[in-house]
């Protein structure tokens, strides 16, 4: 809670831009504590760069009533560049876990987020839409998700960058 609530107050501006158009009384404590409460048991995680929390990440449910249906999310400080190559390096890692427990991954960007969807897209996921007007302002999202076939097999596979 500490880490999550220490990156949500530091947060860069291109995170803040994209996570408070979607609150309508923006409070990063609030945050760190949605972000707790909603995870899939065991997949929220920080990291630490010069001392300081600089990134949490992890899967919350996207959907309480079908817990095989997640949504991936991530945010940081300035710092949070320098985190991404070992937030990739650990979301490939969790590949098998996520293949097994979760039929749908999602996730939602600002749809002028383009380092976010570049990012994304080299994880595997697949763009499914856009979301017009998500935002309190009006901002558009774009829709990414990782989704299993009727097989179980994953569509998009999460590739190594």
């Amino acid at each position: 809670m500490r880490d999550v609530s220490f990156v949500a107050a530091n947060m860069r501006t291109e995170d803040l831009r994209e996570i408070s158009c979607l609150w309508k009384d923006w409070d990063t404590r609030t945050l760190g504590i949605c972000a707790l409460e909603t995870a899939v048991p065991g997949m929220v995680w920080s990291i630490w760069y010069e001392g300081q929390p600089a990134a949490a990440y992890g899967f919350s449910r996207a959907s309480a009533f079908d817990p095989d249906h997640w949504q991936a999310w991530a945010f940081g400080t300035d710092k949070f560049k320098r985190c991404v190559p070992l937030i990739t390096r650990h979301l490939n890692s969790l590949r098998p876990v996520i293949e097994e427990d979760c039929r749908r991954l999602q996730v939602l960007t600002l749809s002028d987020h383009d380092i976010a969807h570049g990012w994304i897209e080299a994880l595997g996921g697949k763009k499914e839409g856009v979301l017009r007007s998500y935002g309190r302002d009006h901002e558009s999202f774009c829709v990414y998700a990782w989704v299993q076939d009727e097989q179980g097999a994953a569509e998009k596979r999460m590739a190594p960058c």
